[in-house]
């Protein structure tokens, strides 16, 4: 299956799915992102529907629930919204995005330190 970017509404709801770490009931999703949407039912159930449609998560009967599970996890989806990211905005150039971020001074020197070490620590092989 070849993943596709989500919308930021199905991406949300993806994310309280893997945070569950686990399969959950539709209610989960009310209780989870109370704070941050006000969503109606309808509109969690289309979210689902349309995230089960693209493979992202499946839909389990237990008894009288739907309990939701993810297909999908957060890691591969992280990957892919990485190279997006890196492909769009800095021409798939690790270099033009550090270039960037310390250019705008969003790299402090403690950053760039800890930058240098973990490279160094890749390039010794651990």
């Amino acid at each position: 299956m070849k993943l596709k970017k989500l919308p930021e509404s199905e991406l949300e709801i993806m994310i309280a799915l893997w945070e569950a770490d686990g399969p959950v009931p539709r209610n989960y999703f009310d209780k989870k992102l109370h704070d941050t949407h006000h969503w109606s039912d309808s509109t969690i159930l289309s979210l689902l529907s349309r995230l089960q449609e693209k493979e992202f998560l499946s839909c389990e009967k237990s008894g009288n629930k739907n309990l939701y599970r993810p297909l999908v996890t957060q890691d591969d989806y992280t990957k892919l919204e990485n190279r997006h990211f890196l492909g769009k905005l800095h021409g798939s150039s690790i270099r033009n995005l550090v270039a960037s971020m310390v250019e705008s001074r969003d790299l402090t020197e403690s950053d760039l330190d800890e930058l240098q070490a973990y490279l160094d620590n890749i390039k010794k092989g651990e």
